[in-house]
């Protein structure tokens, strides 16, 4: 995108009113898209029961799986940007299932803090945005 409307190369100009591109791929190709999707690292977070805690990198936005490996019950996520992580609730008080999988954007330098009776996420990873 180049101000409000799409380019498709240097040499054509914005599109024209009604004019259409065949493929969402022409129109990335044509405006020179560069996919970084190989520069996305991927962590493996040890969030423990009860204690909030970071990423070790703390520097960009995470999408956060955690995945149940152990049934629960009473089981909340929560997120925020100190150690309360009291700014959002993901899961609130709910029974976990084995094979479930909590997902949430985590912003730079912000906490996560999960507690569950009897419940384990055992499987938990991030990918960075």
């Amino acid at each position: 995108m180049t101000g409000n409307y799409v380019t498709t190369g240097g040499d054509n100009g914005p599109l024209a009113a009604g004019e259409a591109i065949a493929s969402f791929g022409e129109v990335i190709e044509a405006n020179a898209g560069v996919n970084t999707s190989g520069d996305a690292p991927v962590l493996t977070p040890a969030f423990a029961n009860g204690t909030a805690a970071q990423l070790s990198d703390t520097t960009r936005d995470y999408m956060v799986y955690l995945t149940v490996t152990t049934d629960g019950t009473a089981t909340t996520v929560k997120i925020g940007p100190t150690s309360s992580a009291d700014a959002a609730t993901i899961m609130g008080s709910a029974a976990a299932t084995a094979g479930q999988v909590v997902s949430f954007r985590l912003p730079a330098g912000w906490y996560v803090e999960w507690a569950g009776t009897d419940t384990a996420f055992a499987d938990q990873s991030a990918v960075g945005c």
